[in-house]
């Protein structure tokens, strides 16, 4: 058992992309979303939504604690990298505070930065088999959150439209340009994988000089939440048909 929680990766069992073990997460991703869409109706009439809520939102933060004592207890936790300056923690953050207070505003900005989450289920940047603790954590955390804003989206029926979506865009390329891609340089950082791109879909673009690096990574997440968009785009246009 003490073997579960080491921070290395066993040599026996690692982690492979699109094998059964990245497969199963992909399909409760889809399976979870369907889950909450399917009994959304119940699940908002129910005198235990709350509890659902809040349970959600507690899970997040326990598994947030929980890879940070796992961290310091390999004497492998720092500061910089307990910040939430990687965008899906900085996601799941928002996530845990919009699912406490019921706050729209938080979610009108985050829902478009929320598919990170699902790509970060295809494309983990972990060498962690189903052996190891880290697995655990980092495929349900991405899960977590993401199922976070579908709950807000369809139990909660929080809005979207294109004003929250040009402000979420917005919003996020000026923290990239103003501030995450300055400290990276500064710092040595590599927050939202704007320095190296990991085990990222970013590798695409790495090898051309950094600046050419920078542009792709950013022209790409902004080509991703365009595309997030469009189906609430197509949503609004066809509840507002109906409604005349």
């Amino acid at each position: 058992m003490a073997d579960f929680f080491d921070f290395t990766s066993s040599q026996t069992i690692q982690f492979k992309e699109f094998s059964l073990n990245h497969l199963i997460p992909l399909f409760l991703v889809i399976l979870g979303v369907f889950v909450i869409f399917y009994f959304k109706d119940v699940l908002r009439e129910s005198k235990h939504e709350k509890t659902i809520r809040y349970t959600m939102a507690i899970t997040a933060i326990a598994l947030e604690v929980s890879v940070q004592v796992w961290q310091a207890a390999h004497g492998q936790w720092n500061f910089a990298e307990s910040l939430p300056l990687h965008l899906c923690r900085l996601t799941s953050y928002l996530a845990i505070i919009s699912m406490l207070t019921k706050n729209e505003k938080i979610f009108r900005v985050a829902y478009f930065w929320s598919l990170a989450g699902v790509v970060s289920v295809m494309f983990p940047d972990i060498s962690h088999g189903p052996d190891r603790y880290r697995y655990y954590h980092f495929m349900i955390s991405h899960m977590l959150f993401f199922y976070m804003y579908m709950y807000m989206l369809f139990v909660l029926r929080m809005r979207l439209d294109f004003k929250a979506f040009k402000k979420s865009f917005i919003i996020l390329f000026v923290l990239v340009v103003g501030f995450i891609i300055p400290i990276n340089n500064i710092f040595d950082m590599n927050y939202m994988y704007l320095l190296e791109p990991g085990d990222t879909p970013f590798t695409i673009f790495y090898g051309n000089g950094y600046f050419l690096y920078v542009l792709g990574c950013i022209t790409l997440t902004m080509i991703v939440m365009v595309l997030w968009y469009l189906p609430i785009h197509f949503y609004n246009k066809k509840r507002q048909k109906e409604n005349h």
